[in-house]
Parts: C-alpha cells; sequence; structure tokens
C-alpha cells in the first residue's frame, strides 16, 4: 500500500508492508542518485521474522524496491495515456 502526507512530509511516499513481517518504508535517495528502500518503522520485528539473516531480509527490501519501481513505470503509464 503506497501513501503520502503532502502537507507535512511532500517529498516522500511511504509503503506499509501488510503482510508478516510488517513495516512501513520508504524510497531513499542517496548522494550518488541511486535509490533503495528503508524500513522506518517496524510493527512487527523484521529481523527476527528472518531470523536474523541479513541476506533474507535483503531479498525482502530488493524486491519491493522492484515492485516500488513497477508502481512508478505504471503512473507513468497512466499518465501517458491520460495525455492522449
Amino acid at each position: 500500500m503506497i501513501a503520502d502526507d503532502p502537507v507535512t512530509d511532500p517529498d516522500n511516499e511511504y509503503i506499509f508492508h501488510t503482510q508478516e513481517p510488517r513495516f512501513i518504508a520508504k524510497r531513499v535517495e542517496d548522494d550518488d542518485d541511486n535509490a533503495h528502500i528503508d524500513i522506518v518503522e517496524e510493527i512487527d520485528d523484521v529481523a527476527g521474522f528472518y531470523n536474523n539473516d541479513p541476506a533474507q531480509l535483503q531479498g525482502l527490501l530488493d524486491e519491493l524496491s522492484e515492485w516500488y519501481s513497477d508502481y512508478l513505470d505504471w503512473l507513468e503509464e497512466d499518465e501517458d495515456s491520460d495525455e492522449d
């Protein structure tokens, strides 16, 4: 689920991961314009869910990053079709 707060945080969109492990994340760009997903609030113990295996957690974040990228592509396609 995607959410934003245009009043207090207009520059960010948040991702609510509603399946276990549940958490709130956002896309973050570093100084080199590389983007990745960061967990900003845990509802469940995310590391504990994966038995503290960083590779499994990274796999989840990679999958989430791909999903978010697909979402952004879909938004662009939708905007392009609206302009026609």
